[in-house]
C-alpha cells in the first residue's frame, strides 16, 4: 500500500530512538461512546510525550489493533494501516486454519502474525521502547443457583433497566430485522415512551430467504412507526470486495449491511444496535450446539465437529494449494480451536461463552463499530455489565431448547406473542439460488483488469480451484459457502504482497 496511512484511519506510530521517540499520527484518539459509569463500547489512546496508554472497553468489542517491534509500536483501529507502515506481513497460519472453517479469528489473533487486536478490557502501555500489557477479560461465570423461570423474569427486567439508562434525548433511526434482539429492542423502546421516528431494514444476500423486511414492517405497523426498506447492494462480490479490508480482513460478513450502515450514518447522531443478544439469550448456532454436546473431557472431538459444520466445513480444501492445505490444515486449526475451547470449558454454558468471545467479539462487532467507525453512537444494551452478568449465568440446560429468548420476548409483551421470525422462513427458490451463484461468479471472473493487477498468477490458482469447485455432487451449496472465501484468499494475497512463487501462495 503506498496511500498516506492517515487517510483509511487514525493511527499511532511510536519509535524509541537514541535522542528521543519518534512520534507519527495522532497523539491522541477516541472511539465509540464511554457512558459516565464506564459502560459502552469504546476505545482510545493517549500518548503524553513520555507514556503511552491505551485501554478499551470491557468486552474488547471495539476494533483496534497493535503491532510491537522491539524498539517501535503501532496502534490503529484499521490493520491496513499497520501495513502501509512497514513491518512483515506473514500471515498467521494457525489463525487462519481456522477462521478459513469457522468463519471468525480467535481471541487476539489477526490474519497476520505481527498484529494482535487489542484484548478485552485491556491497559497497554509503551514507554521507552518497554510494552506492558494487561487484561481484565472476565473469567467465565458458573451456573446461577436458579430456576428458569426466575432466569427469564432477570432476563426481562434487567433489560429494561439497560434500555432506561440508554434512552435517547433526541429523535433517531432504529435497524430493526425480523429476528429477535432488535425486536426485543423496539418493544421496550416503544414501552418506555422513546420510539424511533423510522425503522430501516436491510437484506442479506441469498440463500438468506429475504423475510426479514416483511416481518419488520409489520411489528412497525403494529407499533405505528414508520418502516422503510433499504435495497440491498445489487453485486455481493463488490459489497465484499469493499467490507472484507474496510473491516480489517476480520470477517466475510458485513457486507451485506453497507447500505443499512450509510443511512444511519447519513440520518441519525443515534441508534441502538443487539449485538450480544444472539450468543447470549438464543444462540444462532443452537442446532450444532445440540448436535455437538460440549464434553469437557474430548475437547478435540468437539473442535473437530464444529469445524466440520462451521462457516465452510470440509469445502475450503477445495481453494487450497497443497502448500497451503499444509499450512492451514483442519489439524493445525483443531489445536488451535481447542486451546481456546479450555478456556470457556467452566462456563456456565461453555458454548455461549466461546461464541460470545470470539464470533460475537471478533467478528459480528466488526460491521457495526468496524464499518460505521465515524458513525452514531450506537448503544449495544445486551452488553449492559448487569444484564450480561446475568445472561452469562444462566445455566446451559435453560438455554439448549433454543426458546429462552421467545420466552421471555412472550412474557415481556404477550400482545405481540403471534408474530413470528424471519428465521422460520424457507430459503428462495433453486432458481434464484442459481441466478445469483452465476452472477456473483461471473463478476468475480469478469474483474480480469482488477485480477491481473492485483491478483497475478495467485488468482489465477485460486479461481481455477474455484471453477473446478462447481462440478460435482452438491456444486450449489459448496460454491455458496466457497465464493467469499475465494475474494477473501484473494484480497489477503493483495494486502500481504505475495506474488508469483513467493511464501506460501
Amino acid at each position: 500500500m503506498s496511500a498516506d496511512p492517515g487517510t483509511v484511519a487514525p493511527y499511532l506510530r511510536l519509535e524509541a530512538r537514541p535522542g528521543g521517540v519518534r512520534v507519527r499520527g495522532r497523539t491522541e484518539a477516541a472511539f465509540g461512546h464511554e457512558s459516565a459509569d464506564g459502560q459502552g463500547v469504546f476505545a482510545r489512546w493517549r500518548w503524553d510525550g513520555e507514556r503511552l496508554l491505551v485501554r478499551n472497553d470491557r468486552y474488547g468489542m471495539w476494533p483496534l489493533f497493535y503491532r510491537h517491534e522491539e524498539s517501535a509500536l503501532t496502534v490503529s483501529p484499521d490493520v491496513r494501516v499497520l501495513l502501509a507502515l512497514g513491518g512483515p506481513a506473514e500471515p498467521d497460519h494457525d489463525a487462519l486454519a481456522v477462521f478459513l472453517r469457522l468463519g471468525f479469528f480467535l481471541a487476539e489473533d489477526t490474519p497476520f502474525a505481527g498484529v494482535r487486536a487489542l484484548p478485552p478490557a485491556a491497559t497497554l502501555t509503551w514507554s521507552a521502547g518497554r510494552l506492558g500489557l494487561a487484561s481484565g477479560r472476565m473469567p467465565p461465570a458458573g451456573p446461577a443457583a436458579t430456576t428458569r423461570r426466575a432466569a427469564v423474569d432477570g432476563f426481562v427486567e434487567l433489560f429494561r433497566d439497560a434500555v432506561a439508562r440508554r434512552l435517547p434525548d433526541e429523535p433517531y433511526v432504529l435497524p430493526l430485522s425480523g429476528g429477535r434482539d432488535s425486536r426485543h429492542i423496539l418493544l421496550e423502546l416503544h414501552r418506555q415512551g422513546a420510539p424511533p421516528r423510522l425503522c430501516v431494514s436491510g437484506a442479506k444476500f441469498p440463500p438468506d430467504p429475504g423475510a426479514d423486511a416483511k416481518v419488520a414492517a409489520v411489528l412497525a405497523a403494529r407499533l405505528g412507526v414508520e418502516h422503510r426498506v433499504l435495497r440491498r447492494r445489487r453485486s455481493q462480490f463488490r459489497a465484499e470486495v469493499a467490507a472484507n479490508p474496510a473491516q480489517s480482513m476480520c470477517t466475510v460478513e458485513g457486507a451485506w449491511a453497507l447500505p443499512v450502515l450509510a443511512y444511519l450514518r447519513a440520518r441519525t447522531r443515534v441508534s441502538f444496535d443487539g449485538i450480544g443478544g444472539g450468543e447470549l439469550a438464543q444462540n444462532p448456532s443452537m442446532e450444532l450446539i445440540r448436535a455437538n454436546p460440549f464434553d469437557p473431557d474430548d475437547l478435540p472431538g468437539v473442535a473437530d465437529r464444529m469445524l466440520l459444520a462451521g462457516r465452510t466445513g470440509p469445502h475450503v480444501e477445495h481453494l487450497l494449494s497443497p502448500r497451503l492445505a499444509g499450512l492451514w490444515s483442519r489439524e493445525r486449526a483443531r489445536a488451535h480451536l481447542v486451546a481456546e475451547l479450555e478456556r470457556h470449558a467452566g462456563a456456565a454454558f461453555p458454548y455461549a461463552s466461546f461464541y460470545f468471545w470470539n464470533r460475537t467479539r471478533r467478528a459480528i462487532a466488526m460491521t457495526p463499530y468496524g464499518l460505521l467507525r465515524d458513525g452514531p453512537v450506537l448503544h449495544a444494551p445486551y452488553l449492559d455489565h448487569a444484564l450480561f452478568d446475568h445472561l452469562s449465568s444462566v445455566p446451559g440446560r435453560f438455554l439448549t431448547d433454543g426458546t429462552f429468548h421467545d420466552e421471555a420476548l412472550r412474557r415481556a409483551y404477550p400482545e405481540h406473542a403471534g408474530l413470528g421470525f424471519a428465521s422460520a422462513a424457507p430459503p428462495p427458490p433453486t432458481p434464484v439460488l442459481v441466478r445469483h451463484r452465476l452472477g456473483y461468479l461471473l463478476r468475480l471472473l469478469g474483474h480480469a483488469a482488477w485480477a491481473e493487477r492485483d491478483w497475478r498468477s495467485g488468482g489465477d490458482r485460486v479461481l481455477g480451484r474455484l471453477l473446478a469447485a462447481t462440478r460435482g455432487e452438491g456444486a450449489g451449496r459448496r460454491v455458496s459457502r466457497l465464493l467469499p472465501i475465494a475474494v477473501y484468499l484473494l484480497q489477503l494475497e493483495a494486502l500481504t504482497g505475495r506474488r508469483t512463487g513467493a511464501g506460501p501462495w
